[in-house]
């Protein structure tokens, strides 16, 4: 009897489907026999990643740029998702920014990115599928969390309080969507250094810190005794979006090493 995760004839969206993690989780639900919608800041990353889809795996893959803080243009995305493929099966929400400021030199702008981005963000993928989900009273959503979004950090105030946000959020819209049988769960990675991460390590540069002992700060009490990788998290991502994952909503699950074990 065959155990491997299958999602033959399942349609996908992949928001910040051109950086790390989502291109890892898009390719991962192309494998699995999704088609997928790969969405990102980039559009011509994005089309990059959906045609490296097209070829190696024959599923169907389009491409959308798409800033998940403008409603409108996430309103497009899952238009164009629903026009290409007919329904919308599996969101998996992997776009987001991370940002290390310290607290009293943060400025409004560094709050609103944060939480514009990583919380509105989430509300307005999350709204936008939702509705088209309903009429079909089946679905998987999934969102990027946070180790952050379990308990504070010092060095980053406002990302921590963005991904609080998306814990919060993922249980009261797992709530919501519980009568139609959707499932809504979050992924909270800890440490995996991805393109995010380096940006971060600059802003710590630029502030005259010291970027790489920061950096094995955050490695130290790690019960597994490493980061993270990419493909820690897509794995994750797969299996909420799978029917293995049918009877989970509203959990926030941690892939941290040990870090977070609750």
């Amino acid at each position: 009897m065959g155990v491997a995760i299958s999602l033959a004839g399942k349609n996908a969206i992949v928001t910040g489907g051109a950086g790390g993690m989502g291109r890892c989780t898009a390719l991962l639900l192309a494998e699995a026999g999704a088609n997928v919608l790969v969405s990102d800041m980039d559009g011509d990353a994005a089309e990059a990643v959906a045609a490296g889809i097209r070829e190696k795996f024959g599923v169907k893959a389009v491409s959308n740029r798409c800033n998940v803080a403008v409603k409108a243009e996430v309103d497009a995305m899952v238009a164009q998702a629903m026009e290409v493929f007919g329904r919308v099966d599996i969101l998996n929400h992997v776009a987001g920014v991370f940002g290390a400021v310290d607290f009293l030199e943060a400025t409004e702008e560094d709050y609103d990115k944060q939480l514009n981005i990583n919380t509105k963000g989430t509300f307005f993928v999350n709204q936008a599928v939702l509705r088209v989900m309903i009429p079909n009273r089946s679905g998987k959503i999934v969102n990027m969390c946070s180790q952050a979004g379990k308990y504070g950090f010092p060095t980053n105030v406002a990302y921590t309080t963005s991904k609080f946000g998306v814990t919060g959020m993922t249980q009261s819209i797992a709530m919501y969507a519980a009568p139609y049988n959707i499932n809504v769960n979050c992924v909270c990675p800890g440490i995996v250094r991805t393109n995010i991460w380096e940006r971060a390590l600059d802003d710590i540069r630029r502030q005259g810190g010291d970027a790489e002992a920061y950096f094995e700060s955050r490695l130290q009490g790690i019960p597994l005794k490493r980061a993270q990788t990419m493909e820690d998290i897509a794995h994750m991502f797969l299996y909420l979006s799978s029917s293995y994952a049918d009877n989970m909503t509203g959990q926030a699950i941690n892939i941290t090493g040990g870090r977070v074990m609750h």
